[in-house]
């Protein structure tokens, strides 16, 4: 891990502090409040019901205070983001394109070690782990952030792991997907290693997201944090392993991941794509202490709800990273791009809608190759012209209804990477397929081709007959009525019908009035 650099600024315990961003999303009525007693058992349902947040002030017999579903919306994400809904992708971008490190908070000054529990006072049976779905194999802690130092390499890496409860002072939890710290621990599993980690309970959502994201290229990924943040990382020692984490977090359990590998049954679980993943051989985490917050919030994710998966914490996160990532590919491949959007629904937004301007034939099929094949969790893409939403899916069926056909605008590229939980896949292949909404270009002038909308009929008059207005050229009625500044246009029938009846008026093909030559 690099060394942190010197404290150099003011540290603010609650500026992302969990707590304080539920305070807000409570003000904004993204979050519902439950303060009577609620039983573990009845939290995921009570979660799974509902678009909103959930904040429980008397969860279990210990009466935790627990959240779910903090970030299950764009707009408390944005919220969580300090910026507008539209801005999101923006600053995210903007946040990105500028590396934070980390700085040091002494442990006396670090609210995460308000409370320490050590050796026979560390009991996981009294912290909130709870069932969520019906085939579960066990009470999890969904929301934590794992944090360890690769031993050869010595750069930091972070990611977001479930834990199961096992034990007093043990969990399992899950490490089957290809990952950076499945190679690492397996690294340690050859040399009879133990490999010390330390996980947060009760985040801010930018440093969840910050965690499911790889990190940037050749950077310690706790550094990610900080940077997702848009500025420093406070972090403190943890005090039984050499590791550290966020001073501001809730609660830390810190401990390490035993040498003996995948020893331990994890799962099934209802997973990211809404179906569940297999029970599977995993590895044991031991805890050799909890630390926390004196008013600590445990933090519980909404997570594969298989009908609802736009309701779940990590589907406006992923949308996020996803649209930003397909506005980098199109723009470094010369596409005039409008609009992404990755519609909530598909597991791993996997639906990647673009609205480009249109230059060319050949550019929603280049677009649709860019994307299959350089973002990994993108399965099917919906090209549009920029004239559509594609924020709206109403907009998305008129333009699929009648700017595509089949047998030329479909796009299907077989055996590409994608998630390894798809159930229609193999073995983390799939079939990708790209849909070309657009026009034909150059688009048509007809009046077939475009799209109607009401009259706006609008004054003042410039001339005072039909044949007046028409001697500048030809007019449909709408037009007639507005440079004649009718109200009504019935009377404007009758000049109408005066002038077809003399052989001296008659309409083109789109519909436009003119005078013939009589």
């Amino acid at each position: 891990m690099d060394q942190p650099v010197p404290k150099t600024t003011n540290f603010n315990p609650d500026k992302f502090r969990l707590r304080k961003l539920v305070d807000r999303l409570v003000e904004m009525d993204e979050i519902e409040v439950r303060n009577e007693p609620v039983a573990l058992s009845e939290m995921s349902p009570i979660i799974e019901a509902t678009k909103k947040g959930v904040l429980f002030k008397k969860a279990g017999p210990e009466q935790h205070e627990v959240v779910g579903a903090v970030s299950a919306s764009r707009t408390r994400l944005a919220a969580a983001f300090g910026v507008p809904e539209n801005k999101l992708r923006e600053e995210f971008m903007r946040r990105a394109a500028n590396p934070q490190k980390t700085y040091v908070v002494p442990s006396n000054e670090s609210p995460v070690h308000e409370v320490v529990l050590t050796g026979d006072q560390i009991d996981l049976y009294k912290l909130p782990f709870h069932v969520q779905h019906e085939y579960d194999g066990g009470p999890y802690i969904t929301s934590g952030i794992d944090f360890v130092i690769d031993p050869v390499t010595k750069r930091s890496n972070v990611g977001c792991r479930r834990l199961m409860l096992r034990g007093k002072d043990k969990c399992g939890f899950n490490l089957t997907a290809p990952s950076d710290l499945k190679q690492v621990y397996l690294g340690c599993v050859s040399r009879g290693e133990k490999l010390p980690a330390s996980f947060t309970i009760g985040a801010h959502p930018i440093d969840t997201m910050a965690a499911s994201n790889r990190g940037m290229p050749g950077q310690d990924e706790i550094n990610t944090l900080g940077t997702f943040r848009g500025e420093p990382l406070p972090v403190v020692k943890c005090l039984t392993n050499d590791l550290y984490v966020p001073a501001d977090a809730e609660i830390v359990l810190e401990g390490y991941i035993d040498e003996r590998g995948y020893i331990d049954n994890e799962g099934p679980y209802g997973e990211y794509m809404g179906y569940y993943g297999p029970m599977h051989g995993d590895p044991v985490f031991h805890v050799t202490a909890i630390t926390r917050r004196r008013d600590v919030l445990h933090q519980t994710i909404k997570h594969g709800v298989g009908r609802n998966l736009g309701w779940c914490d990590g589907a406006p996160m992923g949308a996020l990273q996803s649209e930003a990532r397909a506005w980098s590919i199109l723009k470094q491949a010369g596409i005039d791009v409008v609009d992404v959007f990755s519609p909530p629904g598909p597991g791993v937004n996997c639906h990647m809608r673009v609205s480009i301007r249109k230059r060319s034939n050949a550019e929603p099929r280049d677009a649709i190759t860019a994307l299959l094949g350089m973002s990994r969790t993108t399965k099917h893409v919906y090209i549009t012209d920029d004239d559509v939403d594609i924020r709206s899916s109403e907009q998305m069926e008129w333009a699929m209804s009648g700017r595509f056909q089949a047998d030329k605008d479909l796009i299907v590229m077989s055996n590409l990477r994608f998630m390894p939980m798809d159930p229609s896949g193999t073995n983390g292949n799939s079939s990708k397929a790209g849909f070309d909404c657009t026009w034909n270009f150059p688009r048509p002038n007809a009046v077939t081709a475009r799209v109607p909308e009401a009259a706006k009929i609008e004054g003042p008059a410039r001339f005072q007959t039909v044949q007046q207005a028409l001697e500048t050229g030809p007019m449909h009625f709408a037009k007639l009525m507005s440079v004649l500044g009718s109200r009504d246009g019935r009377e404007i029938v009758r000049e109408v019908e005066t002038l077809r009846d003399a052989g001296q008026l008659d309409r083109n093909s789109d519909g436009e009035y003119y005078l013939t030559k009589k």
